[in-house]
């Protein structure tokens, strides 16, 4: 995962431009996104954005509203390979009409998916009172989004000039920027010629109580408009290269809306699978869902992902070793801003944490949980006796139960995400396959004898390293052996701290028994 630190952090400065931007009354941040397949946790970076610029601006005393549009008046534009056969007949219809994937009576296709993914986004400590807008409900079929139609049927002239002067792009004679609905509930382009703003028709058709809807490039300035919209960051990837739907969508806001295009606040990169070069894609299946990445990651630590770097960076997300590596990046945060101590990342985590479910992190380092549960066989009891007898002090019984919570993320994770190796179990009598050379015996018997007295990770890892020297014994081959002698396998965590997770003299009785 991407652990670049920032100069200065990104929020802190996009704060402080919204405020100076807006410097009296009440912030309306947005995001939006379509619910036309299964989420992703690229989807995360979307709204997380923007409630981490809502979060930062109230830091700062400020009133902010977050609204998350749900672009549910989207058409069906194919059906993919997941979907059922069934559902290929809906194609060209709002996904709002459509029925959800299976079947279920009371949910359309959109809500099918969105649903899932609004729950875990209060999950991930969404604000609960996040004010959520549904395109077709609530904006165009109460007729919210009328004027806005009828000031784009009236500008057709100066909506192909901005697309010209912009873009760069000559639109066709009879381009329109509505589609209407027909009798089947599909989307056909209105023809501007056949407006009839008293009957308010268009091809004949109403486009009043949700039957017409504005082209994207057109909808997006559209609602910033309706909903008084003054921040929305955006995938600068998706929107904000040169002539993309943001430099058009400003001209429209201004030129056919009469209204302020939105501060941006952060333009963000896409988020890839490691070892990916394309973003997540719901179509193509190359993705990670938010229940997924929640089953391994408690929220603060997708949240935390999410706000570390500078929004433009794309990020990598890694199930494997890079999650492991960001969870003890965020505890070693967490510890230092709790010691008062300065941290690069100390308003990320701040971020990160402030969730209403309160920490569900402990404070013991997420190798050493990893070690003592695996050492442990998965016993939550054994695996806190374990950590405590290696040094870790709870600040109080809430820890404990935080403890308790992560294990269950521990377990998933090596259950389904780990590499082989840092899985491991610890064998209960010394591997009969393990053969042991004159060279190996007097090492194990040497290191028997150098075991410290305190038993301690840094002091057994200081032996280990001593005793092959000493016998002038390959160290790679001492670290294989023992490796060999208590998990049968060749690589494992670190030995000195992983072998303090188990009593001092089962460590003494099988090093002798790897002598016999």
């Amino acid at each position: 995962m991407n652990t670049e630190a920032p100069n200065n952090y990104w929020l802190e400065l996009a704060a402080d431009a919204i405020i100076e931007r807006y410097p009296e009354g009440t912030i309306t941040v947005s995001s939006g996104i379509s619910p036309s397949a299964n989420y992703h946790v690229g989807h995360f970076r979307e709204i997380l954005t923007a409630e981490a610029l809502a979060w930062a601006v109230r830091q700062r005393g400020r009133t902010v509203k977050h609204v998350h549009v749900v672009d549910n008046f989207d058409p069906l534009r194919k059906r993919y390979d997941f979907l059922p056969e069934w559902l290929e007949e809906f194609v060209g219809r709002p996904i709002c009409l459509v029925p959800s994937p299976d079947k279920s009576e009371d949910i359309s296709y959109a809500d099918h998916f969105f649903n899932e993914f609004i729950a875990r986004a209060h999950e991930m400590g969404v604000e609960e009172d996040l004010e959520v807008v549904k395109s077709y409900e609530e904006l165009y079929k109460p007729n919210r989004m009328v004027q806005a139609i009828e000031d784009s049927l009236a500008s057709v002239d100066e909506i192909k000039a901005i697309f010209a002067e912009v873009s760069n792009r000559k639109l066709e004679a009879d381009w329109s920027p509505v589609q209407v609905l027909n009798a089947k509930d599909e989307f056909e382009q209105g023809e501007p010629s056949t407006w009839d703003k008293t009957a308010q028709t268009i091809n004949g058709l109403s486009y009043t109580d949700g039957r017409a809807k504005l082209n994207w490039r057109l909808d997006w300035p559209a609602r910033w408009r309706e909903l008084g919209v003054q921040v929305e960051p955006f995938s600068y990837q998706e929107h904000g290269a040169a002539g993309s739907s943001y430099d058009t969508g400003k001209e429209f806001s201004r030129r056919v809306f009469n209204y302020p295009a939105p501060y941006p606040g952060a333009q963000y990169g896409n988020i890839h699978l490691v070892g990916d070069t394309k973003k997540m894609s719901s179509s193509k299946g190359n993705l990670i869902t938010p229940r997924e990445a929640l089953q391994i990651m408690p929220p603060e630590i997708l949240r935390y992902f999410v706000v570390r770097s500078r929004p433009e960076k794309t990020l990598y997300f890694d199930s494997g070793l890079g999650f492991y590596s960001l969870v003890n990046e965020y505890k070693e945060v967490m510890r230092a801003v709790n010691a008062g101590e300065d941290s690069d990342f100390a308003d990320a985590y701040k971020f990160a944490s402030d969730i209403k479910q309160g920490e569900l992190l402990s404070t013991a380092p997420f190798q050493q949980i990893v070690t003592a549960y695996q050492t442990a066989r998965g016993d939550q009891d054994r695996t806190e006796a374990l950590l405590r007898r290696i040094g870790w002090e709870p600040v109080n019984e809430a820890e404990i139960g935080a403890l308790r919570h992560e294990l269950i993320y521990v377990k998933n994770w090596l259950d389904n995400y780990a590499p082989e190796d840092v899985k491991f179990e610890v064998q209960e009598a010394a591997p009969t396959d393990l053969e042991v050379g004159e060279d190996d015996r007097a090492y194990l018997t040497a290191l028997a004898g150098a075991l410290p007295a305190e038993w301690e990770g840094e002091a057994l890892q200081s032996a280990i390293f001593q005793t092959a020297k000493d016998l002038e014994f390959p160290p790679r081959d001492a670290f294989r052996l023992l490796y060999r002698l208590f998990i049968a396998k060749d690589a494992g965590p670190k030995l000195g701290p992983f072998l303090t997770t188990l009593e001092r003299d089962f460590v003494l009785t099988r090093l002798q028994e790897g002598v016999k």
